[in-house]
């Protein structure tokens, strides 16, 4: 087993440990919710904790070089890593509550959604490893990646910002708008300054 692959597990077993007891205080100390949805509540606000790594990485190195843009581009990996073993008790967590409620507080069109990101995390978490990274391919590898972040990406800004607009509460989650927007600003504009580059090289 190579030192990257070895770090991988690591990261894994870390980020597995952390989310299950993210999940137990969640349990324990649900507000008004059931205490099984306070779970889910508490592991999937450390998913998106970690989906920031990834989300500003990229954008943020194209627009600033410097030593802690570099760093987050290496963490990236690891955030994935860590991303995708916390969704895996997420995933346990959703599981646990459609068995154990009558009525779940769950929207049609974000189950189909959530699952489908469900998934993809999943396989994006057994791709962030050297094998499985060279058995499916650069192409592959890239479509999996690409279309997990991009789901989420859906998800964050359903959960949200637009969710909360229609129930008329936009203030309700304000802290994590303001930090999906901003990734999204980001990307905005480090896709505007990187198209002007490439047209100069074509």
């Amino acid at each position: 087993m190579n030192i990257r692959t070895l770090q991988g597990f690591q990261f894994l077993l870390i980020a597995l440990v952390a989310s299950t007891i993210i999940g137990w205080i969640g349990y324990l100390y649900p507000g008004e919710h059931e205490p099984i949805v306070g779970a889910l509540i508490w592991t999937g606000r450390l998913a998106f904790l970690i989906f920031l790594i990834p989300l500003f990485a990229r954008p943020l190195r194209q627009l600033v070089r410097a030593d802690w843009t570099a760093k987050l581009m290496r963490w990236r990996r690891n955030a994935g890593i860590c991303y995708g073993a916390s969704q895996s008790v997420h995933l346990v967590i959703v599981c646990t509550m459609f068995v154990s409620l009558a009525n779940p507080p769950t929207e049609t069109i974000m189950v189909i959604i959530g699952s489908m990101g469900l998934a993809l995390s999943m396989a994006m978490l057994v791709t962030s490893f050297p094998a499985p990274t060279k058995f499916v391919g650069p192409k592959m590898w890239k479509w999996i990646h690409k279309s997990g972040f991009y789901v989420f990406m859906f998800i964050y800004f359903y959960d949200f910002v637009l969710e909360p607009v229609l129930l008329e509460q936009p203030t309700s989650h304000l802290l994590w708008a303001s930090l999906t927007v901003a990734g999204m600003v980001v990307r905005t504009l480090a896709m505007f300054r990187q198209a002007p580059a490439a047209k100069a090289t074509a």
